[in-house]
Formats: C-alpha cells, structure tokens, sequence
C-alpha cells in the first residue's frame, strides 16, 4: 500500500497549487463546522484541505458533476468520512486509478462502472466490528458489508457522484444485520435526480437492484447519517445533532405505517423529553433501531416497516416496555417501572412479510454478460492476491494479507521472536494483523475495543504524572478528562494520545484512554462487558460502582449467547447490551458457575427465532447486589418451527448474497 501513498500525496501536492482557494476555504469550513471532535483533533487542516482540494478536481473534471446541485455535493461528495473507519488518502488514489475509466461514460453508467472497479477490489468476508478503511479494505481484498459499502461510497465520491451508506441496523425476520450504498443519479440537466441503490461490491447490470431486494422489504428501518446538522433533503429526519442529520430511507425499500406514541403519567399528563427507543428482537436483544424525544405533548412518531416493535419509554427513573403489533398505529404509555421492579412478560413477536419472491440462493449467475464479467473480475482480484500476499506456511503472515511483510519484518527484528509472536496472537485481532503499522507494533500498542490501532504506551508515558496507583490513575481521569458527546455524536474513536493533549473527549474514547493509560502506567486493565473500563486493584469507590455480585444463570447445554439469551445492564431506565463474545462457546460456563458482575438491574432475554423469521420471546428484571448471589433459570420457549442455529448466523448475511451475485458462491 506504501506506492498507493506516495503516487497520492505527489497528486494531491501538484493540484493544490491550482486549486481554487475561495471554494477550498467554503468546503473546509464547512467540514471543520460539523466534524466530530476527534477528526478535527487527529487529522491535521492540510488532510482536510489536501481532500477538499480532490472533490474540487472531480468537480472541475468529471462530465457529470456539474448536474449535482450544490446540497448533494456539499453533503454526499465533499465529506470523507462514511462510517466510524479511519481516514486515509483514499481519495486521490481511487481517483487516478478510477477516473480515466469512465470519464466518457453517463453518470448512471459510471456508477454501474465503479461499483464494477470495487468488485475487482474487494469480495466479502465477515469480521469483527472495527471498519478498516477504504485503502486498507482495498489492499486486503476483502470486508464486511459496513467495509465494503464504506469502500464503495469512497469511491463514489472520489469521482464526483454523492453517495451514501444505507443501513438496515437489525433485520426483523432474522438475526443479522445489512449495508449497502445509494448513490444521486441526475434524469436531466437541470439538476433532477433521485437516489438510486444498489449492492457494495456487487455490481449488477442495472442500479436499483441486489440480493438484498427481498430482504430488505421486510425492513423496519433502512437509514443513514447525512454530515451536517444543515441538512435538508425530502426524507423523514430521525435525529438531527451537532454533526449530522439522521434520515429515514425506509420507503425506498418496504412498506411503511407511521407510529405514533403518546407518554403520558399516571394522571393522564403527557411527558416531555421522555426517551422513545423503537426497538426490534435480534441476537436476542432489544435493539434499539431509532430513539427519539417525546415533545412538549408527550408526543413522538416513526415511520417504520410492517411488523412487530417492542417500544421502550424511559424517563430515567422509570420505563416500561409495550409490545407494538404490525396493525397498531397509536400506543399510549405510562412508565411505571422502576430499576427494582420485579417484572416479566412473554411476548409472540411477527416479522414483516413480503410480497417478492424470496430469491434462489441455491443458483449462482455465469451465464449472462454481467455474470461473465463478475468471474473476469474476481480472477482479476484472485491473481493480485497471488502476487501480492505471503503463501507459505507461517500462518500469522498468512492471515496478515497485503501486510506481511511489515509483519515479518518487526518479527525478524524481535529480540524474543516467540515472545513476538505471541504478542501478535493475544494482544492485536487478525484484523489488525492486516493493517498495523511498525510504530504500533514497535510500540507494544494492544487491542482494546474497536479503535484504530495506533502507537500510545510510549507517548502516555511521558504526558502522564508517574507513580500513580489504580485509584489514584482513575482519580486523575476524571479531574483532568473532561466528556463532550455533543460534539461527537456517534463517538467516532479519538487517539488515546490526542485524548491525554487535548483533554477533551467522548464517553466512548475516555474508557479506551482510561484502558490505555493504566497500561502504559504498567497496571493491568480492559473494557468489561458494558464497555465500562475496569482496572485490575482499583476499588469500587473508584470505579464508581456499588461493587460486583455473583450472577448464576442456569440454562440448557445448546442455550447460546445472543442466540438464545442477553443481558442487559439497566442505565437511566434504558437497557444496555453486555457485549460478551458471540463467538465464545465458553461464555456459558461461567454463567453457569456464576459470573462477577456489578451491582445493578438487569434485562435477560431469551428468544427462540421460528423458521418463518417470528420469535417467541421472554424477559424479566434481575437484580444484581454486591456481596450476594443471584440464581436464575432460563428455558427458551420451544415449537417445532424453531430455526437452526446454521439459519441464524448469516454474518452479515454472507449466506444471502448469491440470490443475484457471484459474491456469495
């Protein structure tokens, strides 16, 4: 990837000279307005300008730009960042690469021809949930959907054509998630166009067109985060902060009713500022799909799919769960619960159905033009993987990808080449393997959560005081670290070394830094299951919890997390997923033999997911306190038309993605 760089940062260097200064400065500031905290800290003004100064170009350049009216410019073409990835120089590279191919074409047929370039790129492969960015994703030939689709509005918007990254956050009708891209296609040439859709790195021959047709039908919500708080567009606005407007894209693909919900108290009053989460059964959780503020009415509304909604109000000392049928358009609550409730329900949830056909995954197209062009392309794809990556039997460089030899150099320059190699396997993810860089593996930089890996051990230790305790290093935390979310909304992850100098931060880096500061201070620490960071020989007072109890939970052998059954820690009356691994058979043994766990009120779930996509689902309230032990006994409910697990884990819906693409064969 080093030639990648290099060719860009020439580009990129000879156009800034020629650049128009007046329109740079616009965009810049455009983008230094409404930028999360940590892109304004982490990345220097001449990354922004060096990007601003390629939309620029494309602008000038591309024969289709000039038809993009300035609101889907400014919003879907000059923003680099899709997703929660690091930010690379994936613009001018894609551009030089990428632009010359389709400068004689449409703007409907460049898109259809981009997405064409992706897929010579890039093919599926599931992973965890750190989103690599586009120029790593590249030069590893493989991502998730979130990867493949941030990949794909990159190059989009490298060549002048507003793009953007659709999510459906939880299908209803099974447990798994999907994101794909829409891109503004003019009709005319007077600044006419609509959205038109289709699948990350698996082009078809028309737009408008994916495997996911079908699936998405039965949505409750398909939706994307617009940078800019200004934003302005046709769509239903689901939440508008200070650095983007969430929009509701929904009607594009399924059926929609307007849900409307009313909260009012035990006298008949409507509540103001109460929290509305619209929430949707999947890996046995409630999740959360759309939040919203009641108004000064008690008054909130959502514009969802055809299926059934479990509807949590809170108002931070009380809630209450109402499970919302498909045919109800008006529900009234009252939240008459409190965190020391006792409280269970049973609930009979029905996914959306549809009216398309369900496609054939069992049939793979090689036939027509465009099933012939996706073989050429993903033998274009198999053979730069041939030249490019280790094939030999060290099976860390393997996994390593397009990054092996930075990887077999930092081994061949370990002192301890074993106790290098196990650093490599305990203390980074596979993924990281394919991206990290020398100066994070020089500097011991470990895994904490999903953030970009970058060097911090040597750095903190010289920003921070030394000889500090556990209790005395949290102690520092809190009265030198202050937390803005506002101005990081989704909580994009900042540096831990940006974090310590600029003192600022949001609530999800702060647990990070807090992680990576007592390692650097030589103690031992990780996120828990909640996502809270924990530091091994800190006291509860320091923690700022009431202390751990014992939680036993008592469950059949096949029973499986976020499967079968979730906790959830009740915050402010709002349940809070402990985010245990999916992946680790384990876990139930622990649950078995009784896990520590903090005092608190917990939500357990269990679910059992029916062929048809349905759930017969329970939960109740469990309390946790500190010193004792809690024993409860959970039976999944049972029926003859239950899933297998095999249908369950689609991951990322992989299993779908042959109804229409080689992708999935």
């Amino acid at each position: 990837m080093r030639h990648y760089l290099s060719a860009a940062i020439l580009c990129v260097s000879l156009f800034l000279l020629g650049s128009c200064q007046s329109e740079k400065t616009d965009y810049v500031a455009f983008l230094y307005k409404y930028m999360p905290t940590s892109d304004s800290v982490d990345y220097s003004r001449e990354y922004w300008e060096r990007q601003v100064a390629m939309s620029d170009r494309a602008r000038k350049e591309m024969p289709w730009a000039q038809l993009v009216p300035e609101m889907e410019w400014k919003h879907f073409v000059v923003p680099v960042r899709v997703n929660n990835e690091a930010l690379d120089e994936a613009r001018s590279v894609i551009y030089e690469e990428l632009a010359p191919r389709i400068m004689n074409m449409s703007m409907e047929e460049a898109a259809l021809e981009v997405n064409h370039w992706c897929h010579e790129k890039v093919s599926y492969q599931p992973s965890d949930g750190r989103t690599s960015p586009p120029l790593t994703t590249m030069a590893n030939a493989i991502g998730r959907c979130g990867e493949e689709s941030t990949f794909t509005v990159a190059a989009m918007r490298a060549v002048g054509i507003p793009a953007r990254q659709v999510y459906c956050p939880r299908w209803s009708h099974t447990d798994s998630n999907h994101a794909w891209v829409e891109v503004w296609i003019a009709d005319d040439d007077k600044g006419n166009g609509r959205w038109r859709f289709m699948g990350a790195c698996e082009p078809e021959a028309v737009l408008d067109k994916g495997w996911f047709n079908w699936a998405a039908s039965r949505a409750m919500l398909v939706h994307t985060r617009v940078f800019g708080a200004e934003y302005e567009g046709k769509e239903e606005i689901l939440d508008r902060t200070k650095c983007y407007t969430e929009i509701n894209c929904l009607p594009t693909y399924a059926p929609t009713k307007n849900l409307k919900v009313l909260v009012q108290d035990a006298e008949g009053k409507p509540i103001e500022n109460a929290t509305v989460d619209f929430r949707v059964y999947n890996y046995a959780e409630f999740y959360p799909i759309a939040s919203q503020k009641t108004d000064a009415e008690g008054k909130a509304a959502f514009t969802t799919g055809l299926g059934d909604l479990v509807v949590w109000v809170s108002t931070g000392d009380a809630f209450n769960a109402v499970y919302v049928p498909a045919d109800m358009e008006n529900v009234t609550i009252t939240p008459s619960l409190t965190a020391n409730s006792v409280h269970s329900q049973e609930l009979d949830l029905y996914a959306p159905v549809s009216s398309l056909p369900e496609p054939d995954r069992s049939i793979v197209d090689t036939v027509s033009v465009n099933g012939r062009r996706l073989l050429r392309e993903d033998s274009i794809r198999v053979a730069y993987q041939q030249a490019r990556f280790y094939w030999g039997e060290d099976e860390i460089l393997r996994k390593a990808r397009s990054n092996w030899e930075v990887i077999e150099e930092f081994l061949e320059q370990a002192d301890d080449e074993q106790a290098a190699r196990n650093y490599l396997l305990t203390g980074l993810s596979e993924k990281d393997l394919r991206d990290a860089t020398m100066e994070a593996l020089l500097d011991s930089a470990t895994r904490i959560g999903t953030e970009p890996l970058r060097p911090y051990m040597e750095e903190l230790q010289q920003l921070l005081p030394a000889g500090l305790t556990p209790d005395t290093w949290l102690q520092w935390v809190d009265e030198n670290i202050k937390v803005d979310d506002e101005s990081n909304p989704i909580k994009v992850h900042m540096s831990a070394v940006a974090v310590a100098k600029h003192k600022v931060t949001d609530s999800r880096s702060l647990e990070i830094f807090k992680v990576a500061g007592a390692r650097a201070l030589g103690m031992k620490s990780y996120l828990d299951a909640t996502g809270k960071a924990y530091v091994e020989g800190s006291t509860p007072e320091a923690q700022n919890t009431g202390g751990n109890g014992t939680l036993q939970v008592n469950a059949p052998e096949n029973v499986r997390y976020f499967t079968d059954f979730s906790l959830s820690l009740l915050v402010d009356g709002r349940p809070q997923s402990l985010n245990f691994d999916d992946e680790d058979t384990t876990i139930q043994n622990p649950f078995k033999e009784g896990m520590s766990m903090p005092e608190g009120s917990y939500l357990l779930i269990t679910g059992t997911r029916l062929q048809g996509g349905d759930v017969l689902a329970s939960y109740q309230i469990v309390q946790v306190k500190a010193g004792e032990k809690t024993e409860v006994t959970i039976t999944p409910r049972q029926s003859e038309k239950k899933a297998t697990h095999d249908l369950l884990n689609l991951q990322d819906s992989d299993k779908d993605a042959s109804a229409t693409s080689i992708q999935g064969a």
